[in-house]
């Protein structure tokens, strides 16, 4: 949530979307500690992938390690319709990007004009590759409230080690540009943040990445560990700081750290459409494994939220949440909306525009 314009979002909050909010919230708490599936309300958050096809070839995701099982595409703007006209009075908060780069998609500021004619606060994630003044103009002009961008390294060598086929000078030529643009239009939006993975090979480079965001101007930028999946990938790409991983790990054994939770809200308050129309739980399923139905063929929302797979999805997942994979190697769950932030120093604070949140 460290990206986020804070107001915005409140000022996305009806009433309806405010009752709303408490109705998810309350069944979830309930739920988790009865252990019986109460569902109130509707999806109150909603991640939508425009799509699975990305320009770059990061061998930690599914996309560009080429484990996507899932048929590539892009979402249609029939399909984005229909999920605003099914959905869109009871979101207050949309994430724009999953599995793909956003801006393959032709109409992914259509997307975004959509959302906010509803009063929806929007976020994306970027990797600032596709940027001309004439499309930042244009993102500007959509109103999107806020941007993840990733830059994952201060030299081309190091940028390209996790993001392969990528041209370190070309994003932050983008972004100078971006934020220039942004200034001479005396436009706050979007908020722009930096978002460094923290991998073995680029954890020497934070105090210079920390340096080439002020340089850059933008608002923020966000420190985050990188998720892993086999000990292959823990060996290769975990950094030595125990600080910046998410896991425990003794060269020989990794295990997600807190991974003891209970339950998860997710399952309860918000959901995830892939590019196709199909709904699953949450960002792990990216392959689509737990299919809950596609929103073309429901007459509404509650058709699937409240279906046989969702039921049976977060009964599971109260009762037995190890025994779900896309669950074991994450470690949202019950006490996870409490944020943790790392102390600064005075001259830090002092010095920064921005905010270093680790995650």
């Amino acid at each position: 949530m460290n990206e986020l314009i804070l107001s915005r979002l409140i000022k996305a909050l009806t009433w309806r979307r405010i009752v709303n909010l408490i109705k998810t919230g309350l069944s979830f708490l309930l739920s988790s500690l009865t252990g019986k599936n109460i569902i109130w309300g509707r999806p109150t958050i909603l991640t939508i992938e425009p799509t699975n096809i990305c320009n770059l070839r990061c061998p930690l995701c599914t996309t560009g390690s080429g484990e996507m099982e899932r048929a590539n595409g892009k979402m249609s703007l029939e399909t984005f319709e229909n999920i605003i006209n099914k959905m869109g009075d009871d979101l207050f908060f949309l994430l724009l990007y999953h599995q793909g780069e956003p801006y393959i998609n032709q109409h992914f500021l259509d997307f975004i004009k959509l959302a906010k004619s509803k009063n929806i606060y929007c976020t994306t994630s970027t990797n600032a590759h596709y940027f001309s003044d004439k499309l930042i103009h244009q993102t500007i002009d959509s109103g999107l409230d806020s941007m993840i961008v990733s830059l994952d390294g201060v030299t081309q060598q190091s940028y390209e080690t996790y993001r392969v086929k990528g041209n370190l000078d070309k994003v932050i030529n983008n972004m100078k540009r971006f934020m220039e643009i942004r200034h001479e239009r005396k436009s706050k939006t979007p908020l722009i943040a930096l978002q460094f993975l923290v991998m073995k090979h680029n954890e020497g480079e934070i105090p210079a990445m920390k340096k080439l965001a002020r340089e850059i101007g933008v608002d923020r930028l966000l420190i985050k560990n990188i998720e892993v999946r086999s000990l292959e990938e823990a060996k290769q790409w975990l950094p030595i700081n125990d600080k910046y991983r998410r896991y425990r790990f003794d060269g020989q054994n990794f295990e997600v750290k807190n991974s003891n939770k209970k339950s998860c809200p997710r399952p309860w308050l918000s959901t995830l459409i892939n590019w196709d129309g199909t709904i699953v739980p949450c960002c792990f399923d990216k392959n689509g494994k737990y299919d809950m139905g596609n929103i073309n063929d429901a007459a509404d929302i509650n058709e699937l939220w409240l279906g046989q797979k969702f039921t049976a999805f977060r009964n599971r997942l109260n009762t037995n949440r190890k025994s779900i994979d896309i669950c074991r190697n994450c470690n949202q769950g019950f006490g996870s909306f409490i944020p943790e932030f790392g102390k600064k120093s005075k001259e830090e604070e002092n010095k920064s525009s921005f905010q270093i949140i680790n995650q």
